[in-house]
């Protein structure tokens, strides 16, 4: 559909739905969200009601880079009560890995850009380093500088030093723009896109790679919304190039847990989505098989069109287990190999041989 000016309009009413254009507007602030204290919306303790949905309200910007010998993923993340960010680089031929990561209290120390395509998402802390995510319609850019110290809660590591320039004018590859209501008064707007293309600079201890435009592919993942106390979800994205050298991409996910069949329907999955080229397929259903006791076992992931049959074959993992009581997030991203095909509805196939990127595993409660 077209983008309308923004995603709440001032009556309240939300445009759900999938979008041809980033939202420039993209807050929720106006969305009449159902939490415990949505009663109190209109009344003379609205300001209260106002306070608590903002710490409701969960965001973040996740980016990933691949080249030849790194693969390269940061994320800065504001869960209203509690804020996270981490980074992580690892050697394709080694397996060789250094990870960064940190938690700040009320998401101190954290911004995140008020739309996915300008301004900048951030955190700046003490033990961890900086690290920002600049956003420029205009020019057609992206932007991750990094500059991490290395230190960490069980620690030390060399620090982590990048500069790395994506394009992405938001029309070649197209992006996903999806607004959805994941369950009754709960909003969550995504803004994704794989198979961008990337230069710059990264240096992390012995590893590190300069690589020009074409020689890195990114991806982004830009999602703000209120969600349900508990969430799960299954989710695998990936960018590179397929046998034949066509630039390939994915962002597959599923909320249903492991043991729970696909849907027949087919319409649940709200943003999944292949790049062939630079155009978008949306995708329906796809369904996750692996053993969630041996998340190093191989993973299968298909969709029930048969447009997609990938194997995964893990690597490492990059893990994290937080209870902080009134926020759980039990969080587990292995990375490694694809292999398998992809399809378009007209029938090209194209073929995966060795495409690293990621999939995860995550239940929160927040």
């Amino acid at each position: 559909m077209s983008t309308p000016a923004r995603i709440v309009e001032s009556d309240g009413r939300v445009h759900t739905g999938w979008f041809d254009r980033p939202f420039v507007d993209a807050s929720l602030d106006a969305a009449p969200v159902v939490h415990p204290l949505s009663r109190l919306r209109g009344t003379p303790f609205a300001p209260i009601e106002r306070a608590f949905s903002a710490l409701r309200l969960k965001q973040w910007h996740y980016t990933s880079v691949v080249t030849d010998k790194l693969l390269f993923a940061c994320a800065v993340v504001d869960a209203g009560y509690l804020g996270n960010a981490f980074a992580y680089v690892v050697c394709r031929q080694t397996g060789e890995t250094y990870e960064y990561s940190t938690l700040t209290p009320g998401a101190a120390g954290i911004t995140i850009a008020a739309n996915s395509i300008d301004g900048t998402t951030s955190i700046r802390w003490p033990g961890f380093g900086t690290l920002a995510l600049h956003n420029d319609s205009a020019r057609g850019e992206r932007r991750i500088v990094a500059n991490l110290v290395g230190r960490k809660h069980f620690g030390a590591r060399p620090p982590l030093v990048a500069d790395i320039l994506i394009r992405d004018n938001g029309r070649k590859p197209e992006p996903i723009i999806v607004v959805e209501e994941s369950a009754p008064g709960r909003w969550i707007y995504t803004h994704k896109c794989y198979a961008l293309e990337a230069s710059g600079t990264l240096r992390a201890g012995t590893l590190g790679d300069a690589f020009a435009v074409g020689e890195g592919l990114a991806g982004i993942d830009y999602n703000r919304g209120h969600r349900v106390r508990e969430t799960y979800w299954n989710w695998a994205a990936a960018s590179g190039h397929a046998t034949e050298g066509t630039r390939i991409g994915w962002n597959l996910t599923t909320g249903r847990r492991p043991d729970e069949p696909p849907s027949s329907s087919g319409d649940e999955a709200g943003e999944s989505a292949l790049w062939l080229g630079d155009a978008c397929v949306k995708l329906g259903s796809v369904h996750f098989e692996y053993d969630n006791r041996e998340l190093m076992k191989p993973w299968r992931i298909r969709d029930l069109e048969g447009l997609v049959d990938l194997t995964f074959a893990p690597v490492g993992e990059r893990a994290e287990d937080i209870n902080a009581g009134i926020l759980v997030s039990r969080f587990h991203q292995p990375y490694g190999r694809f292999s398998g095909t992809l399809r378009r509805r007209d029938g090209a196939t194209f073929t995966l041989d060795n495409v690293y990127g990621v999939v995860e595993q995550h239940f929160a409660k927040w």
